[in-house]
C-alpha cells in the first residue's frame, strides 16, 4: 500500500494505525503546492460475516457524512474525499499534526486541578458543536482528543463510532443500537445499546477524573450505598477543589436522569468557580500585589521621617537671636530647647 496514488493524487506515505475495519495511512496530497499531509482510512473489516460487514459499512458511510457536517468546527477534521477504488472504500480527512492525550494522561501521572480545568473548557464546546448537530460521538477516550501542535488546541478525531439522532427529543434516543465505545469511559446506558448526548458528557468526565488520579477508570470501584463511580480515593495528594469534585461527579452519574444533560449546562456551572481561560478556580487565594504594598509602605516611611524631622530635629531659634549658634551641653525635647 506504502506508494500507492489513490485517485491520482493521494499517495500513501505510511501507516499510522489499524483496527477491526481497516487501516489507517498518512498520505500528501500531489495537487497541492506544498503537497499538505492528509490521513486515509481504508475500509477492510476483519470478517466475512454479512450482517457485519453490512453494519461497518453503515458506520464508514455514516462516519463521512457527519464529518462533512461538522468538518465546519475548527477542532473536528475537514473531509476531503470519500470514495470507491478497486472495490475498496476510503475516507481521506485532514491530518492533525500532534499527539493524542494518551500520551499525556498515563498511569500514575496525575495533573493538576489547573491543568484539568483547561481541558474541559476545550473539549466541552466542541462537544455542545457535535451534539448541536445531533451526533453522539460514542467514543470518547484519550486516544480520540488530539492535541493540535500549532496551538495546543485540543481537537477530537475518530467519528467511526458516531450516532446520528435524527429526532432530537426528551427521551430520544429511544431505538436500540450497536454497542460500541471503550471499556472505563462508556456509561451503562451506552453499554446496553441506547447511547444519550450525555453518554459523551459521561466519557468526558472519566478522562479528566483519569487525569487527576492517574489510575484508568476501569479501576474506579462502585460505592455500596449509592451506586456511584467512588474515585475520590485515588487522588491521594493532589488537591482538587469540592467545586470541582462535584462536576465531575455529576458529570459522571450512573443513571443518565441525574447527569448533566448537555454540554451547555457543565460549562455553566464551571464558569461559577473557574476562570474563563482555565487555570487556578476563583475561589484560590488571591497572590498579593506586593508593588502596590511597597510603595504605599514608602510612602508612610517618608512621612514618618518628614514629622520626626520638624517635631525633634529641626532647629527653633529665639526671636532675639536672628542666627544663633547651635547650642552646646542641651537637650532637646518636645521641639523645646532648654538649658542642661
Amino acid at each position: 500500500m506504502i506508494g500507492t496514488i489513490l485517485r491520482g493524487h493521494y499517495k500513501i506515505i505510511k501507516q499510522i494505525g489499524s483496527g477491526g475495519f481497516g487501516q489507517t495511512y498518512l498520505a500528501e496530497d500531489l495537487d497541492l503546492p506544498q503537497r499538505s499531509l492528509c490521513v486515509v482510512k481504508l475500509f477492510q473489516p476483519r470478517t466475512q460475516d454479512p450482517e457485519m460487514l453490512k453494519n461497518a459499512k453503515r458506520l464508514f458511510d455514516l462516519e463521512a457524512e457527519v464529518l462533512y457536517k461538522l468538518g465546519g468546527h475548527p477542532q473536528i477534521p475537514r473531509l476531503l474525499a470519500h470514495f470507491e477504488q478497486d472495490g475498496a472504500f476510503y475516507l481521506v480527512q485532514d491530518y492533525v499534526d500532534g499527539h493524542d492525550l494518551s500520551k499525556e494522561l498515563t498511569k500514575g501521572k496525575q495533573l493538576a486541578e489547573a491543568e484539568v480545568i483547561r481541558l474541559l473548557q476545550d473539549v466541552l464546546p466542541i462537544l455542545q458543536f457535535v451534539h448541536d448537530a445531533k451526533v453522539i460521538h460514542r467514543d470518547l477516550k484519550p486516544a480520540n482528543l488530539m492535541r493540535r501542535r500549532s496551538d495546543g488546541r485540543i481537537v477530537i478525531i475518530d467519528f467511526g463510532s458516531v450516532k446520528e439522532i435524527k429526532e432530537l427529543s426528551q427521551n430520544a434516543p429511544n431505538s436500540l443500537t450497536v454497542a460500541v465505545g471503550t471499556a472505563g469511559f462508556v456509561p451503562h446506558e451506552q453499554m446496553a445499546g441506547k447511547p444519550r448526548f450525555n453518554s459523551d458528557i459521561y466519557a468526558l468526565g472519566m478522562i479528566a477524573i483519569f487525569a487527576l488520579t492517574g489510575v484508568h477508570p476501569k479501576r474506579y470501584p462502585v460505592d455500596e450505598e449509592t451506586g456511584e463511580v467512588a474515585w475520590q480515593k485515588f487522588l491521594g495528594e493532589n488537591p482538587c477543589s469540592p467545586a470541582l469534585e462535584r462536576l465531575l461527579s455529576k458529570m459522571v452519574r450512573v443513571s443518565y436522569r441525574h447527569r448533566y444533560q448537555t454540554a451547555e449546562e457543565v460549562m455553566a456551572d464551571l464558569a461559577k468557580f473557574a476562570p474563563a481561560g482555565g487555570g487556578t478556580p476563583q475561589s484560590t487565594t488571591t497572590k498579593p500585589n506586593w508593588w502596590l504594598w511597597g510603595g504605599v509602605g514608602s510612602g508612610v516611611l517618608l512621612l514618618g521621617w518628614v514629622i520626626i524631622y520638624f517635631l525633634f530635629l529641626q532647629p527653633n531659634p529665639s526671636p532675639n537671636e536672628p542666627t544663633p549658634a547651635p547650642p552646646s551641653n542641651h537637650s532637646i525635647r518636645h521641639g523645646v530647647v532648654q538649658e542642661g
